[in-house]
């Protein structure tokens, strides 16, 4: 297995989670990873402490069991080294097996239990990027080991992020070796030396795939209606199944409310699913600047929606394209993500995401020459940061890009895929998501990631007569499957 170099991007804390179960996914040992990470951090240890002793202090998850893994990596060179862990018993398979192993050869002390020893040097794996940030404060044992390791005044090497990182009882590291990519918030003041370690996992596992329905808001069994997001579908004109598909698919990944407003044309001819709230705009035909009051009513309502998408059967008259113009600012101007696809990708300006603008844009590869004129996306998104905006070029794989460097691909699913319908689809599975509180970088991910699955699945059943409406109930039930609810 190749090592997958260092990322170009700041890592957020939570897409950690993300590459690791999708490494899970595609059979990558834990074990191989664990110990690389220990070998890196023993790497480190050697060359700081210049072969006087080391401390490590180990916390219950996989950031302690990097620890154990180093400790006996340290040791085998010949290094005197002490391991004090913050609990019994460690919190996953494969930070109980690096305990395990690294008892076999040396002792370790259980908290509050500690060695009195001068160490050259202490390696800091008590929390990794799960357990640490801005609204995070340590408590129990972890925190009273940072602060004994804090008074020893000796240097600390942090593993992956020094613990508590971004909260008041952060343990500020002299060094700090991280895997994959830097992450977000990671600075000299907190980490010292900084040094980016890669991981033996194929590029692949930054596709997207299973581990990003980790970032999926969890459900609150106490939620009332409503309060798993609210969506607004505006499209249609010439055609009205395009937009009842994006609805359809946006109620299947979660999202409890979904609103579908089109010209009344449309709404007539439509066969409106039960689960689809229908509202006719005031344009008969197709949609105008004559309905720009209506929308702007319901996006000033008590209660606005959390999320749009506008694009799915619109068509591309000028008079439609001026009103498309008009919805982006107003949703810019309210903060509201949104997704623009298919016809509305061109009221888009020329080449550019709109700066103020939070959401996704998911043209297919001609409708992004279109747009782009055969620029990388990266440009559009140039005055963007962090995660509020995506583009995804949609085909045979799709292509996503973000701010600050972010790529990856969607592959899979199944060639019938092809089928008119699966890019409303998508638009209306990532509506879904932004609506139940997803950023647009990780709503895009999971967005693509679910449909594919979800095809694949209802190929299966239905076979070369696969259409667009057998697949949004697949949605669902992989995202049943992903998350382990039932």
């Amino acid at each position: 297995m190749g090592m997958s170099g260092p990322a170009c991007w700041e890592m957020e804390w939570a897409e950690v989670t993300v590459l690791d179960m999708n490494a899970a996914s595609m059979g990558v040992d834990e074990w191989s990873l664990m110990s690389a990470a220990g070998k890196a951090l023993a790497d480190a240890a050697e060359r700081i402490s210049g072969d006087e002793p080391v401390l490590f202090v180990c916390g219950p998850g996989n950031n302690g069991g990097d620890g154990f893994a180093a400790a006996i990596e340290t040791a085998k060179r010949g290094i005197e080294v002490s391991v004090i862990a913050s609990h019994e018993v460690s919190n996953s398979f494969i930070s109980t097996r690096a305990r395990s192993e690294a008892s076999e050869s040396l002792e370790i002390l259980i908290w509050p239990s500690k060695n009195e020893s001068e160490f050259s040097l202490v390696v800091d794996c008590l929390l990794g990027a799960g357990g640490s940030g801005p609204d995070t404060s340590l408590r129990g044992p972890i925190m009273e080991m940072a602060e004994w390791v804090e008074s020893l005044g000796r240097p600390v090497l942090a593993c992956d992020i020094p613990t508590g990182i971004g909260s008041p009882d952060e343990l500020t590291a002299d060094h700090t070796v991280t895997f994959h990519s830097r992450k977000r918030g990671m600075s000299p003041i907190s980490c010292g030396e900084i040094s980016v370690i890669p991981l033996p996992w194929p590029r692949e596992v930054e596709n997207c795939g299973p581990g990003d329905v980790s970032r999926l808001p969890p459900f609150d069994p106490q939620a009332r209606k409503g309060a798993r997001g609210r969506l607004l579908v505006v499209g249609g004109g010439p055609y009205h199944g395009a937009p009842l598909l994006a609805g359809m698919a946006a109620a299947r990944s979660g999202c409890d409310l979904v609103h579908v407003s089109m010209p009344s044309a449309a709404s007539a001819r439509a066969e409106w699913p039960v689960t689809l709230i229908p509202s006719s705009l005031p344009d008969s035909e197709l949609l105008t600047m004559d309905s720009l009051d209506a929308i702007s009513l319901v996006l000033n309502s008590p209660k606005p929606p959390q999320a749009m998408v506008t694009g799915p059967g619109l068509g591309r008259d000028e008079r439609t394209m001026d009103a498309v113009r008009a919805i982006l600012e107003l949703v810019a101007g309210r903060g509201i993500p949104i997704v623009v696809d298919a016809d509305a990708v061109a009221a888009l300006p020329p080449g550019k995401w709109p700066s103020e603008l939070i959401g996704v844009a998911t043209p297919h590869i001609r409708e992004a020459e279109g747009w782009l004129g055969g620029s990388d996306p990266s440009i559009a998104l140039s005055s963007m940061s962090g995660e509020d905006a995506a583009i995804v070029i949609t085909g045979p794989e799709d292509e996503l890009t973000a701010p600050e460097g972010r790529k990856c691909k969607a592959t899979g699913g199944h060639p019938r895929m092809s089928v008119g319908g699966t890019g409303d689809l998508l638009a209306g599975t990532i509506g879904g998501l932004l609506a139940q509180g997803m950023a647009p970088w990780p709503a895009a991910r999971l967005g693509c990631a679910l449909l594919r699955e979800a095809g694949s699945r209802a190929a299966e059943i239905t076979g070369p007569g696969l259409l667009a409406q057998d697949v949004p109930v697949h949605i669902a039930h992989t995202l049943s499957d992903w998350t382990g609810d039932s």
